[in-house]
């Protein structure tokens, strides 16, 4: 099964994703072109991948958006915080929907799945009654007796 093939009863897999892993994952590989480590087959892979996800014309506007967050050559603070490699990100976004030839960037409309409606929330009070029915039905379960076998029902063992 290739990457392109939905899968049964679901949607394509966008993978890779232009996201903040993929990004993560480009300046891992910069730090690490600095060491002695090898990285000749990664860096192929990680630069495929990136090619994939951002569009061609990716390391151009990585080096732009370096520069213009203020991170040029300094790329583990990259790495440590977040807000910059969002911002980092957000720019490459940016470029992406300039860009014909490049992919669509993930959507920015905060589209989920989510268990309850918009607008309602189960709130902490839910949260808590069900901690307590647990704890209630727990303690019920160690302090009564066992039930008695059915003849005739099999064993769960």
């Amino acid at each position: 099964m290739s990457d392109d093939e939905p899968l049964p009863g679901g949607p394509v897999p966008v993978w890779p994703g232009p996201d903040l892993y993929t990004l993560r994952a480009l300046v891992e590989l910069d730090l690490a072109l600095d060491t002695e480590v090898p990285v000749d087959a990664a860096w192929t892979v990680v630069t495929d991948v990136a090619d994939r996800a951002f569009g061609r014309g990716w390391q151009r506007w990585y080096g732009e958006a370096l520069t213009a967050e203020g991170a040029g050559d300094d790329l583990g603070r990259l790495l440590a915080q977040d807000d910059l490699a969002e911002r980092v990100l957000g720019r490459l976004h940016d470029r992406m929907r300039e860009d014909d030839e490049a992919p669509d960037p993930p959507c920015d409309e905060g589209y989920g799945w989510y268990a309850y409606p918009p607008g309602t929330s189960p709130g902490r009070e839910a949260f808590r009654r069900s901690v307590r029915r647990r704890r209630a039905t727990a303690r019920a379960a160690l302090l009564s007796p066992r039930r008695r076998r059915v003849a005739g029902r099999r064993s769960r063992d």
